[in-house]
Formats: structure tokens, C-alpha cells, sequence
């Protein structure tokens, strides 16, 4: 038993690129309350009505009334944009306040978000973080990841992209042979969750500066933009792929 155990057994685990309006409603109250509401009226809604977006969420749901606005509450999402060539743009799974040390619900998300990828046939999944960062670099080679061949820059520095097969970061977060019911309670060895907790505090403290709008500090930037796409030939995309410049 964890602290968040007793929470854990009432979370609702689902995975969906389609979201109804109880969502998109719970969705926008998290990133107001966690004081970040510009990442949903900028960023987010917009790309919602688009394909391509996948969301692995997290929620509560209140006793009565079960539906319409408010019945849900995001403790916890991941995000994944699948575009151009079929790959998985990440961005690091977000948490409410009150779950930033919840290993558990946070592991049991980005199984549930890499495992669909890998359903989908998606061949990989990356990251984008900021040159010569070397924790960064660290904590997601140990997660299986490896720098790729993608560049990305903004005004401030460049960014490096670091991918890796679905499943290969399933099996290096030992994610692939653990339950959900496991990972919701905690039950992992020291050396997974060392593993765990080492991937997801290192990528919360690498995105915390692009969710306070200010880009020129984001030692990560979030994957909610197709690079590949947007980058001419032989070069990297033009202009800010973020907020506003503080």
C-alpha cells in the first residue's frame, strides 16, 4: 500500500483520439489548474479537431451525476501526435499536483499509451530535447531511447530528437510483463522503479519551463507539432514550434 494506492483503485485508464465534450471541459480544467490554461486554448484545442492526436487519460468520474460538464476529472495524460511517415511525436505525461510523485499512475499511462502505439504499428517515438542537455540524454537512453537523425531549433537552442521503438521502451521500463493493477499499486522492485521514477522526473523537470511560457528556457520541448512535416528539405522547421516567446 502507497500513498496513492487507495486514489489509484477509482482511476479510469482509456486511451482515444476522439474526445467528447465532458473531456474536452476536464481536460481544459486540468491545465487551468495546474496553471498552465494557455497549453489548452493554444495548443490543444485547436489540434483536437485534427487526426492524428492520442490521448492516453487518466480520470475520476464524481458518483451523480455520472454525465455532462464537470462529471470528469484529469488526474493524469499523456499526449502523442502520429504524423508524418507514421511517427510518434511525445510529449511527457502531465499529472495533476497532487499526483506528482504518483510513479504508479504515471506508469500506468505511458504503458497504456506506448502499448497502443504499439497496436498501431507506429515504428517509433520520440522526444525532442535540447542539445548537450546530457540528463535528458541519460534518463531516456536508459528508458531505450537513442538520438535519431531529426534537428529542431528555435531562437534560444537547437533540439535533438531521441526515439525508439514502442516496445523497446516497454521492455527497458519492464512496462511490457507489468499489470496495470501492479503499476496502479506500486508493486515494482527497487530497480523498476528506480528506472521509472529516474524517465518521469527527469522529462517533468525538462518540460516545467515551456509550461510556464517560457520557451527560452524549455530544456524539452513537447511533440504537439508534425517537424517532419513542417521542415523544409534539408532543413529544420522555420520559427517556434511553442508558446509565445516570454
Amino acid at each position: 500500500m502507497t500513498q496513492h494506492s487507495p486514489a489509484n483503485e477509482s482511476v479510469r485508464m482509456t486511451v482515444t483520439k476522439e474526445t467528447d465534450v465532458e473531456t474536452r471541459t476536464a481536460l481544459a480544467a486540468f491545465c487551468r489548474r495546474n496553471r498552465y490554461p494557455y497549453l489548452y486554448s493554444e495548443v490543444l484545442e485547436p489540434l483536437l479537431s485534427r487526426s492524428g492526436l492520442v490521448l492516453a487519460l487518466a480520470t475520476t468520474e464524481r458518483p451523480w451525476p455520472p454525465k455532462g460538464i464537470g462529471s470528469q476529472t484529469v488526474e493524469a495524460v499523456g499526449i502523442v501526435l502520429i504524423g508524418s511517415e507514421n511517427r510518434a511525436h511525445l510529449t511527457p505525461v502531465l499529472t495533476d499536483r497532487r499526483n506528482a510523485t504518483n510513479i504508479g499512475l504515471v506508469g500506468a499511462v505511458t504503458k497504456q499509451l506506448l502499448e497502443h502505439l504499439r497496436a498501431a504499428n507506429v515504428p517509433s517515438a520520440g522526444y525532442l530535447v535540447r542539445q548537450g542537455d546530457r540528463a535528458l540524454e541519460r534518463a531516456l537512453e536508459q528508458a531505450g531511447f537513442a538520438e535519431a537523425d531529426f534537428q529542431s531549433s528555435t531562437d534560444f537552442a537547437d533540439y535533438l530528437e531521441f526515439s525508439a521503438a514502442p516496445q523497446k521502451v516497454l521492455d527497458a521500463l519492464s512496462l511490457g510483463r507489468l499489470r496495470l493493477g501492479d503499476l496502479l499499486a506500486l508493486g515494482l522492485d527497487g530497480g523498476e522503479l528506480d528506472r521509472l521514477s529516474s524517465y518521469h522526473f527527469a522529462l517533468s523537470a525538462g518540460l516545467t519551463a515551456y509550461l510556464q511560457d517560457s520557451i527560452r528556457h524549455a530544456a524539452m520541448l513537447p511533440g504537439l507539432i508534425d517537424l517532419v512535416a513542417t521542415s523544409p528539405p534539408g532543413g529544420v522547421p522555420p520559427g517556434t514550434p511553442g508558446p509565445p516567446v516570454e
